[in-house]
Order: structure tokens, then sequence, then C-alpha cells
């Protein structure tokens, strides 16, 4: 008898261990539950309102004062974003290192599209220039061209007898 009773108690025991004290929660809180509410933004202290100008009885004897400038516009205030919230305590750090892989393997790959464009943009400049500069030669051709025949008829050859 004594012996069932220790079994049980010895299984109740790893049980109550198995099921109550080895639990991993497997997903983190909600963004919103996990942040603090975000506070509002400090808005711009507006200048007081100036007083309104005095009465006068005629315009003649006294002119009325020159138009105050305008206000300037409200300072814009824009709300910096939330500071991302650490980690839970439960992930591995096996995915925090994936995580910070890709984001620095995406940084680099930026750079390198950054690069080829550059690289692109300066063969085509280059492209334009050659271009240019066969469309020149052609021009300079054709006119040495032209000369020529002109040079030509002037010598008054293959004309024959007259």
């Amino acid at each position: 008898m004594i012996r069932t009773s220790v079994k049980m108690v010895s299984l109740v025991v790893f049980a109550a261990a198995t099921i109550g004290g080895c639990t991993v929660r497997m997903h983190s809180r909600p963004p919103s539950a996990a942040a603090p509410p975000p506070q509002p933004a400090p808005v711009a202290a507006q200048p007081a309102p100036q007083p309104p100008p005095p009465v006068y009885r005629s315009r003649e004897v006294n002119p009325p004062p020159p138009a105050p400038p305008p206000a300037p516009p409200p300072a814009r205030t824009t709300e910096a974003p939330p500071p991302q919230p650490p980690p839970p305590a439960h992930v591995p750090p096996g995915q925090l290192r994936r995580e910070e892989v890709h984001q620095r393997n995406a940084e680099r790959k930026a750079e390198h599209q950054a690069d080829k464009a550059e690289r692109q943009a300066d063969k085509a400049e280059r492209k334009d220039d050659k271009r240019e500069e066969k469309a020149d030669r052609k021009a300079e051709h054709m006119a040495e061209k032209a000369d020529r025949k002109d040079d030509k008829k002037d010598q008054g050859r293959g004309r024959g007898k007259k």
C-alpha cells in the first residue's frame, strides 16, 4: 500500500512539474500591449494676438499705421516613431542573429544597387559622348567631301573639247 501511494505521489509530482512548471509561451504579446501608449507631440506656442488698431477720426490728420508683417506659419512638429521594444526574453539567440544578418545583407544589397546604378549612369554618359563625337566626325567628313567635290568642279577636268 505504501508502495502504490509513493508511486501515485511521484506521478502527481512529475505531472505537475511537466505541465505547470515547464510551460513556455510561444507567442509574444501584441505590440499594442507591450509598448506604452504614445504621448502626443508638443504643440508649438502661438503668438499672442495683437491688440486692435486705434480708431482715427480723420485720415487727413492721422494716417493709418502701416500694416503689421504677416505672422510666421506655425512651427511644424513631427512625431518620432516610437522606439522598438527589446525582443522578448524567450526568443532564441539564433533568431536574433538571423535577423541581424538579414538586415546587414539588405543594407549591402542597397549599397550594391546604388553603386550599380551609378556605374550604369556613367556608362550611358560615356556612350552619349562617343555618339556625339561620332556625329561630329561624320559632319566634318561630309564637309570635307563637299569641299573636294567643289574643288574638282573648279579644276575643269572631264569636260572634254569645246
